[in-house]
């Protein structure tokens, strides 16, 4: 069996089958063109083969697929819409000299770290120990192009990359982190909590400095409906139960908003539509649970460390070409559903297999899942609960 050999059994195989056997794996191994036994084909997982299919991983990030959609959308006024969030993934605790886990050496946990752009699609990918903060993970350290957005969660929330982003002609849009430090427009120190409770049930626009340099942005506050209140207070006495600390007031009123930090010119985005860039944000964590979900990146059948950390690669090179399959086949669509065109790529995965050394066959086999994408891979509308992609169409036709 040859490196690509093995590669090609385990990709394809976890791509048509997230939950394949040994018998499975080995079966693909017979149609990549392999004779070996179910226990010949054991034998090859070890740590060498893992570092392969690491080096394989690291290899498949530098290939870079995007594409534009053909609809205008809010998205289409930034050079690109950047998210990055990362998932932890659990592995065998022999693992725990490569990805340390949340209790040091005692338990292993590999941080998948993830910028995806979602104006174009194209991603980053990075792997850290579990116990490496969001902040010291890969998509801190890229530099985005002028013009882009930076749309991050709390655990990315840094004022220094805000003012590098400034600095830099890029946008910055996240949550307000509560105790970060704001101004008014002459520098007086703003109450926020007496300054909301002053404008009940209003939305906000306020240019403010930010923190102790007082970062010069808008500070968009809006109203929150009274069943988000209350599932948010239900939320705050929850993890006052659990930490065994009293809810502060300051936590309790600003549960009635939903804050937004952002650099973004309000010609370019109106504080109506703040709120469609805080739930797009979301996106990055629909693909997560596709990838773990569907693609079962975090489980495995097995018990051998060295077999479950080749699947873990595997299956990530897996979801990275479902990823590029559906940016050529889908992405000019907004109305696509990634888990159908997951599914799809899923039944035609050994199609892929069975061409993948004949560039003339790749072409064609890839030709034909793309008019499978483009017929069947579409969103129904929502009039009560517009979804995602209505609300970024309705923006730009706004």
């Amino acid at each position: 069996m040859t490196g690509a050999g093995f590669a090609q059994a385990l990709i394809f195989s976890f791509m048509n089958k997230p939950v394949s056997t040994r018998q499975d794996v080995n079966q693909t191994a017979s149609n990549a063109g392999m004779s070996l036994s179910t226990q010949g084909l054991d034998q090859r997982f070890n740590a060498k083969a893992a570092y392969f299919l690491d080096s394989l991983l690291a290899e498949a990030m530098q290939q870079m697929v995007s594409t534009v959609p053909q609809a205008q959308s809010l998205l289409s006024r930034f050079n690109g819409v950047y998210v990055s969030d990362s998932t932890i993934v659990s592995l065998p605790d022999a693992l725990a000299p490569v990805f340390k886990g949340h209790n040091g050496d005692t338990d292993a946990a590999a941080k998948v770290a993830v910028q995806w752009d979602l104006h174009r699609g194209s991603m980053g990918l990075w792997l850290s120990d579990g116990t490496v903060h969001d902040q010291r993970t890969g998509p801190v350290t890229t530099t985005l192009s002028p013009g882009a957005l930076r749309l991050n969660d709390l655990g990315f929330f840094k004022l220094a990359t805000f003012a590098e982003d400034e600095a830099a002609g890029r946008y910055f849009f996240s949550r307000y982190k509560h105790g970060t430090l704001v101004y008014t427009e002459d520098g007086q120190r703003l109450d926020l909590v007496r300054y909301l409770q002053q404008h009940p049930q209003q939305p906000l626009d306020l240019s403010i400095g930010l923190g102790a340099q007082q970062l010069t942005c808008r500070l968009i506050a809006l109203p929150v409906t009274p069943a988000q209140l209350g599932k948010r207070r239900k939320q705050l006495r929850e993890t006052a139960r659990k930490r065994q600390r009293p809810i502060s007031q300051r936590a309790w009123a600003l549960a009635g908003w939903t804050l937004y930090v952002t650099n973004i010119p309000v010609e370019k985005l109106a504080a109506t539509e703040a709120a469609i860039l805080g739930s797009t944000r979301w996106q990055i964590e629909c693909l997560f649970k596709l990838w773990k979900s569907d693609g079962q990146l975090a489980s495995s059948r097995s018990q051998d460390p060295y077999r479950v950390w080749c699947e873990f690669y595997a299956k990530l090179l897996a979801c990275l070409i479902q990823h590029w399959v559906t940016l050529i086949g889908c992405w000019q669509r907004l109305d696509r559903s990634l888990h159908q065109a997951t599914q799809v790529v899923r039944k035609r995965a050994f199609c892929l297999l069975d061409a993948i050394n004949d560039l003339t066959g790749l072409v064609h086999a890839l030709e034909r899942t793309v008019t499978i994408m483009a017929e069947t891979c579409g969103l129904s509308k929502r009039a009560a609960q517009p979804l995602t992609y209505q609300r970024w169409i309705e923006a730009a036709h706004g």
